[in-house]
């Protein structure tokens, strides 16, 4: 039998009045199956149309249910049914064509003055609600918590890209990137360049020069004064001869292995170290 069959079977048989052997099953049915949603939101239905306003708002408190879902209303039927059953056993009748004008007593569905107990229904129905939602919301913290974890390295790794790419940009756009398939020939080590910064490029070079100028300004130079007037008037003539002889002296150009030793091997009047060192 399929859902729309036994809705029809349900509806049919809801009109008839009430037995206390379907009202049985109805206070056994489980809403996490399909078949028993259906009959129980049927047997919903028929309290909702046959019951007094008061009598349902009485049992609604007892038991605490939201009617605004369908499992609730599952649970509703259910605690409604096992109540019909509680007074047809205490009143001796066998159909309920008398409930909708009573004021049903829902005194079992509630907390019980006299003593420390509480029902299965205002006790342990709410505890195993809250432990299920306790757990629900624990496995939405740890996915949440997940997925934050997952975010925040496609974060990291997207910014460490960026970094990289804005990097590379700059050095593109200052022309500060050797062209593809020029090595060095190793003169960017000898002393003279060192002085310099060892550039590898012409805008190195110009850029070097303007981070001396400030380096080695008499005015600021940590030196004596007279050191730092020879110091500042030899860097800048060394800077001059680069610069004007730039084709022939920077360090992708191909030269001899004579020609690279005697550059290495040429004395300067300063230590190189001394213009980049920590001022």
């Amino acid at each position: 039998m399929n859902l729309q069959q036994l809705e029809t079977t349900v509806d049919k048989e809801a009109q008839q009045p009430l037995n206390a052997r379907f009202l049985t099953v109805i206070a056994n049915l489980t809403p996490n199956f399909a078949e028993d949603e259906v009959l129980l939101l049927s047997y919903y239905k028929q309290v909702r149309a046959t019951w007094s306003t008061s009598a349902i708002k009485n049992l609604q408190k007892a038991t605490g249910l939201k009617l605004t879902n369908k499992l609730n209303r599952c649970r509703f039927a259910i605690y409604a049914a096992k109540l019909q059953l509680q007074l047809m056993s205490s009143e001796g009748c066998e159909n309920n064509q008398d409930f909708h004008q009573k004021q049903l007593p829902v005194t079992s569905f509630s907390r019980e003055e006299d003593n420390n107990s509480i029902t299965p229904v205002s006790e342990e129905v709410f505890t195993i609600e809250v432990k299920e939602q306790l757990l629900i919301a624990q496995e939405q913290i740890k996915i949440l918590e997940s997925q934050l974890q997952d975010k925040e390295s496609q974060i990291e790794s997207q910014e460490s890209q960026l970094k990289q790419s804005e990097n590379f940009s700059v050095l593109l756009l200052t022309n500060r990137l050797l062209a593809p398939g020029m090595p060095l020939n190793g003169t960017e080590e000898s002393p003279a360049m060192r002085i310099l910064g060892s550039p590898k490029t012409l805008t190195e070079l110009e850029a070097n020069y303007r981070e001396l100028i400030k380096r080695e300004h008499p005015d600021v130079s940590p030196f004596a004064e007279e050191k730092a007037i020879s110091r500042f008037a030899y860097m800048r003539s060394l800077y001059r001869i680069t610069r004007e002889h730039w084709q022939e002296l920077k360090p992708t150009v191909s030269i001899s292995q004579r020609e690279l030793e005697k550059r290495m091997k040429a004395t300067v009047p300063f230590s190189p170290e001394s213009f980049w060192a920590m001022k």
